[in-house]
């Protein structure tokens, strides 16, 4: 193992910088929304979620949060016009920096360089470490109705310790929503990575994808395709990054595909899953090159049932385990809705089969294996809602069998 200088890559540019400018602009209105529409309705349980350890502690926070509450309100009575003013200058600022950042973007993504150099693999036996992980990093206090677990900035740390422990390769994060989450992620992972891929799927008046694509290995190509079937709340697609063994190398090794398919039980979201797959699938199809192909991320698609049979018919699976990848048992302690299905396996990383059913597509499965598959705990039987790093566990995988392409 060897590291190189980068080789050239297009997408880095002022993109992120008003992208950035936006998050900040928005960070008022996201604080004020997490205090006053979650924190205040927590469950008044010292042992959960963001409460202060005593009843009596927490009674207080919530009185001084009212309290501020009512204070701007009053402020707001008192002088309109600044207080308006302020608003508005943030809130349309907000719109304009996401606007121009994402026209400024390349191909409907942001790329970032980091610090390290580029790695070359061992090319007696060239292997790579694909980490894939949806960490919840939804702003706003939206963390604890989407999935029981408080704000991504008091779980970040154990989250960056937890990836540097597990030292992956390639990493696919989903949920990656919040811009300055993505800033700290690249901040203290910029030694480490050679190139983070983040900003994937343009979307000015709702929420970008939330996939970020994080690469040690040497890129010979990278983009991003938008799903067709999004709603205009959220822009969702597929990643693919393909890596060369060494810097210097005409050709790559290996394709990484990373989503996040819709999620929700209805007939038409699984019919919008259906499509996504089959959008991916296609993708793959139409390329040119032949490689080991493999699809990371959260398919949202119940592996063990009918909808998953979908998935073994293109997709040889890498983590087979009993243990479920996704937990409702957190969220429940937040909105006290039972579910049917308390456990799901819904996370992949997967190899593309050569023949799925009877179409070809030039994926490379002989040989190819994925190797000491497990997942990486982010809760326990617990279910910690103090502790928990995300409703997912990670999955960790090595894709070996890999040939060196000069």
């Amino acid at each position: 193992m060897s590291f190189h200088l980068k080789s050239p890559i297009e997408g880095h540019g002022w993109d992120r910088t008003f992208l950035d400018i936006s998050s900040k602009m928005a960070e008022p209105f996201c604080a004020a929304w997490h205090l006053l529409c979650f924190r205040l309705i927590a469950p008044l349980d010292p042992q959960k979620f963001e409460n202060c350890t005593s009843v009596a502690n927490e009674v207080a926070t919530r009185i001084l949060i009212g309290l501020g509450a009512t204070i701007g309100a009053f402020l707001a009575c008192l002088a309109p016009t600044p207080i308006v003013c302020s608003i508005a200058v943030l809130g349309v600022g907000n719109r304009i920096s996401r606007a121009i950042g994402f026209a400024l973007q390349k191909e409907g993504y942001t790329h970032i360089e980091g610090k390290a150099l580029e790695k070359s693999l061992d090319l007696q036996d060239p292997q790579v470490k694909v980490m894939s992980w949806n960490i919840c990093g939804v702003g706003g206090g939206m963390s604890l109705d989407h999935g029981g677990v408080n704000h991504w900035r008091s779980r970040i740390d154990a989250i960056i310790e937890k990836i540097k422990t597990e030292d992956p390769d390639v990493l696919i994060l989903q949920e990656v929503y919040d811009t300055a989450l993505a800033e700290i992620l690249i901040d203290r992972l910029n030694s480490d990575y050679a190139h983070f891929f983040t900003h994937l799927g343009p979307n000015v008046c709702g929420s970008v994808g939330g996939c970020m694509v994080i690469s040690k290995c040497a890129v010979h190509h990278f983009s991003h395709t938008s799903f067709e079937n999004n709603k205009w709340t959220l822009n969702r697609g597929f990643a693919s990054l393909e890596l060369k063994a060494t810097p210097q190398d005409a050709l790559p090794c290996v394709r990484v595909i990373g989503t996040h398919l819709i999620h929700g039980d209805e007939p038409d979201d699984k019919k919008n899953r259906t499509e996504q797959v089959a959008a991916i699938l296609s993708h793959v199809a139409r390329q040119t090159l032949a490689m080991p192909t493999v699809l990371a991320g959260d398919l949202n698609i119940e592996r063990d049932q009918e909808e998953g049979k979908i998935l073994s018919s293109c997709l040889h699976h890498g983590y087979q385990g009993p243990q479920p990848t996704c937990t409702h048992r957190l969220v429940v302690q937040w909105d006290f809705k039972a579910r049917s299905v308390w456990g799901e396996t819904i996370d992949y990383i997967s190899l593309f089969k050569a023949q799925p059913q009877s179409m070809r597509v030039p994926a490379v499965d002989e040989n190819v294996t994925l190797e000491n598959c497990h997942l990486l705990e982010a809760f326990d039987e617990s279910y910690n809602t103090k502790t928990a790093l995300s409703d997912h566990h990670g999955l960790g995988c090595v894709i070996k069998g890999l040939r060196h392409q000069i």
